[in-house]
């Protein structure tokens, strides 16, 4: 019986997942990759972060993510990973779901200007995001990518502010994003709807003061 991938993970391909062969430079023998399984390798990082206790001390954001049972099974993860779009594309489990659980359901292969787009978006321990306060002024300041240059977008009296200028430039920037990728519908929707959440989530705290 095969040796558990992360613990966990059942490698049941049929066929050898990378292949190294011998190569002699100047006299020396090495070994050089001839062959590197591209679904194995994106199967097996993926269980690295749910399953590696290493990768997850270093990576406490992976803490509480998890593989579904189905993709315990490599053959099943590289069957669904044929049929999605992957060549030059990312996997991604944040669009479709909430970022903590990898499936046919909630992950998608996406280009990286698209896997990235909610990077640092997250909940922060303090401050909302796009938001820092600038000492000198005593003001809080905003700075948003939008498309592929960071722009600043002012100061301001209060965290809110400036952080609903930064929710309105994320909306300009998502806009200009999506009209340079063609994506499937759900990963449209999926992109909105995470914008949504911090839309909604500012009119909630306007709506308090």
């Amino acid at each position: 019986m095969n040796k558990l991938v992360c613990g966990w993970g059942i490698n049941d391909a049929d066929y050898e997942i990378q292949v190294n062969k011998p190569h002699f430079a100047n006299g020396v023998k090495k070994y050089v990759t001839e062959f590197d399984c591209p679904y194995y390798r994106r199967w097996s990082h993926m269980l690295m972060r749910c399953h590696s206790g290493k990768f997850r001390s270093r990576n406490p954001t992976y803490a509480n993510t998890t593989v579904c049972d189905e993709w315990k099974s490599f053959s099943k993860f590289r069957a669904w990973m044929e049929s999605m779009p992957w060549q030059g594309n990312e996997l991604d489990k944040d669009i479709l779901g909430d970022g903590t659980y990898y499936s046919p359901q909630t992950c998608c292969f996406v280009p990286k200007s698209v896997n990235v787009f909610w990077t640092k978006c997250g909940d922060k321990n303090s401050g909302l995001v796009g938001v820092s306060f600038h000492k000198a002024s005593g003001k809080y300041r905003a700075q948003c990518n939008v498309g592929n240059h960071r722009k600043a977008l002012g100061y301001f009296s209060s965290e809110l502010e400036a952080h609903a200028a930064w929710v309105n430039a994320k909306a300009e920037s998502l806009a200009i994003l999506l009209a340079s990728v063609e994506l499937e519908e759900r990963i449209v929707q999926g992109m909105h709807r995470k914008l949504r959440v911090f839309e909604e989530r500012l009119s909630a705290q306007v709506a308090y003061l």
